[in-house]
């Protein structure tokens, strides 16, 4: 097991933690938002394992958020973030705004009709809870709320909640949507890191390049200190990750739905 020196932030709340690593690791990766697409994602986690051993030291992997809802298989991803990556690579996953609107959904039954209309119902599916369609998602009994959570396995839910919301490194910061241009990195709020439309950053001066999803694009999308690689995999049936080195230029690598395995350089 790799030994990271993470310096964590977590506010008295514990709504906030953030994870700030005062080095480069050799090589990092970042993988965009997976929306339930469970077999997408072990194909792509493969690459980037085979990928990171040609880099001599550990690597980090960073899954961005939106993990869950829209895909089939919310569940199963979920159980397999929970299993450690192979000798010599981390894996963090960030909180993004559909594992926020699921908690809030565990935690208050008013929210949960906001969730289950936005890709919350295809979760509960793959957990085998079906919400009623006939009457719109609607908690229409005092029952359904603490059915729903109780189907839920109790360390998928304390997984989702100690989801930190960004990770800093020297030379690049990790989101699941973007960050507030008018606040200083370690001011940022969580709403800021998990809802902000990451348009507004362009032209920001973070002294950091800002590695995100959150707004689905055809191809990854390089711009001024950005990178954006939600490739809309619940539709596209693409998800993409971003291979990071010092001194080089970021490299795309893909998994596609529609061929077996693929991996391309954008």
């Amino acid at each position: 097991m790799i030994h990271w020196p993470w310096r964590t932030a977590t506010p008295a709340t514990g709504q906030l933690k953030k994870l700030t690593l005062d080095h480069t690791p050799s090589v990092t990766y970042a993988v965009g938002d997976i929306h339930g697409h469970y077999d997408l994602y072990r194909q792509l986690e493969h690459q980037i394992v085979v990928d990171a051993r040609t880099f001599d030291g550990p690597a980090l992997l960073i899954v961005l958020g939106d993990m869950i809802d829209r895909g089939p298989k919310s569940a199963q991803l979920l159980d397999h973030l929970l299993t450690p990556m192979p000798d010599g690579i981390t894996r963090i996953c960030l909180r993004g705004n559909h594992e926020d609107m699921c908690l809030r959904a565990l935690s208050t039954p008013q929210s949960a009709d906001d969730w289950i209309a936005c890709g919350g119902a295809e979760t509960l599916t793959s957990y085998g809870f079906h919400p009623d369609q006939g009457k719109q998602h609607a908690i229409h009994t005092p029952h359904w709320h603490p059915a729903m959570v109780a189907q839920i396995p109790l360390s998928h839910r304390q997984f989702l909640a100690d989801l930190p919301v960004c990770v800093v490194l020297p030379k690049w910061v990790f989101s699941h949507a973007g960050l507030n241009p008018t606040r200083n990195i370690d001011q940022q709020r969580k709403d800021d890191l998990i809802w902000t439309d990451p348009t507004v950053l362009q032209g920001h001066t973070f002294a950091q390049c800002l590695i995100h999803g959150h707004l689905p694009v055809d191809v990854p999308s390089v711009g001024h200190k950005t990178i954006n690689i939600d490739t809309g995999a619940y539709k596209s049936g693409i998800l993409t990750a971003v291979r990071l080195v010092e001194g080089r230029a970021p490299y795309f690598i893909t998994a596609d739905a529609h061929v077996s395995q693929a991996s391309a350089n954008f």
